[in-house]
């Protein structure tokens, strides 16, 4: 094809043709330019193709994330809710007329700290680099909700898990747990009294001991536990959301079936 080329313009120049040369020359360059333009067009169709790909894979580990979040949460919400009902189950009785299996029971159970620390990841670089079109817009807008109904979610939790740090100390100190040592050193996960071998240690639960700490244990457990859970279904319907919204940009589902 050079070979070519270079013909024709020997022969132009040959036959002293020049304004015919220089109409060919102007075409050669228009010609090259658009080669060179065809090339950059394909190059970015490559590149964006790749990226396009890049994204698809960060997009489908997000949902990987939520997924995981989503099975989490809802673990977090049944665990609020049952420990709520075991202290307004006490209360209700009254910490002198409670058996001595709900009291153990619910204060291990309380005990067991359960904090949220969502999978999904946000940054800046990832937002620069694949939030890039209206394509990516209503996915990253529910992506921010998400990040900051954690934060509020986790900061309630974070308070109420430190009470319950500081009230678990107040009992030690106090001496609730030596003095009930026999009845928490049981092997039995939740204890039953009728299961219990030889006589049943007496509970021991005095104002010297903690008593006043861990009827404040229940209550702040019976009145925090509920707005925490509301928040977690508020994180549990933006999840859902969210989620929709990346199958949706990936083509696993119709629009149509919103």
């Amino acid at each position: 094809m050079i070979k070519f080329f270079r013909k024709i313009r020997q022969k132009l120049l040959s036959e002293n043709k020049f304004s015919k040369y220089l109409i060919y020359a102007i075409g050669e360059i228009i010609l090259v330019v658009i080669g060179i333009l065809i090339a950059l067009q394909i190059n970015n169709w490559n590149e964006a193709k790749k990226l396009q790909e890049e994204i698809n894979v960060y997009f489908e580990q997000k949902l990987v994330n939520l997924k995981e979040d989503k099975k989490f949460l809802e673990e977090l919400a049944q665990f609020r809710l049952d420990a709520t009902k075991k202290s307004k189950l006490i209360l209700d009785k009254g910490l002198d007329n409670a058996n001595i299996s709900e009291i153990i029971n619910t204060t291990k159970f309380i005990f067991v700290e359960h904090r949220f620390t969502t999978t999904v990841e946000r940054n800046e670089s990832s937002i620069t680099k694949y939030y890039l079109s209206e394509k990516e817009a209503s996915i990253n807008d529910l992506e921010q909700q998400y990040m900051n109904l954690i934060q509020l979610m986790t900061f309630e939790e974070a308070r109420l898990n430190t009470f319950s740090e500081e009230i678990e100390l107040d009992l030690w100190r106090g001496g609730f747990f030596n003095d009930n040592r026999a009845l928490y050193n049981s092997m039995v996960e939740d204890l039953d009294i009728s299961t219990f071998n030889g006589d049943i240690p007496k509970l021991i639960l005095n104002k010297d001991n903690g008593k006043q700490s861990l009827e404040g244990l229940l209550r702040r457990t019976e009145i925090a536990n509920p707005s925490i859970v509301v928040k977690v279904n508020e994180l549990l319907e933006v999840n859902k959301k969210l989620t929709f919204e990346i199958e949706k940009y990936l083509g696993n589902i119709d629009d149509k079936k919103k």
